[in-house]
């Protein structure tokens, strides 16, 4: 996997990166912000497409059983992700339809630790960085089975207060699931 993200643990590459989200902000105010969401999805939409890869590389992904089953497929998916890529591992359930991802205040936050030695180019900005960069990695089996949609949404953050649980939830929406939810 690349380095790409929130994929790489350094918290200098971290801050790094923050600085560069806050030079963009001084020099074009919010517009900035569409853009840095834009390059998250993407770099998460990139590590998506390796993982992908690499799963079928090694007949670890079975596009029959994911068909079956999206709603546990793109938990495995997600899991799998945060597995190989190491550090803060996440709690990743599934409720009915929807796959959550939370990360509770115990563990480590890298991105709060960046910014209390970066530049802050603003209070939400690990909503356009490590969420967009999440949806970015689940957004490819979008493109690949085209009878799911999953609409992604944040349920918690930290942004919310200090003592917050940073939530994410990924609705799988199928037609051919049968079950209900």
């Amino acid at each position: 996997m690349n380095d790409k993200g929130i994929n790489n643990l350094s918290i200098q590459t971290r801050v790094d990166e923050l600085n560069d989200f806050a030079l963009l902000h001084q020099n074009f105010g919010n517009l900035a912000f569409r853009a840095i969401q834009k390059n998250n999805f993407y770099s998460g939409f990139a590590i998506g497409m390796e993982r992908l890869t690499k799963l079928i590389k090694k007949n670890k992904f079975n596009i029959t059983g994911f068909r079956s089953n999206p709603i546990e497929g793109v938990r495995e998916f997600l899991h799998g992700y945060f597995v190989d890529r190491g550090g803060n591992m996440p709690d990743i359930w599934v409720e009915g339809n929807t796959v959550f991802l939370e990360t509770k205040i115990c563990v480590n936050c890298l991105t709060i630790e960046a910014e209390k030695l970066a530049a802050q180019c603003h209070e939400d900005v690990c909503a356009i960085y490590c969420r967009t960069f999440a949806k970015g990695i689940v957004s490819v089996l979008e493109d690949f089975f085209p009878e799911i949609v999953i609409n992604f949404y944040n349920v918690s953050s930290r942004r919310d207060g200090k003592e917050s649980d940073c939530r994410e939830a990924f609705q799988i929406l199928s037609p051919l699931r049968t079950e209900n939810p």
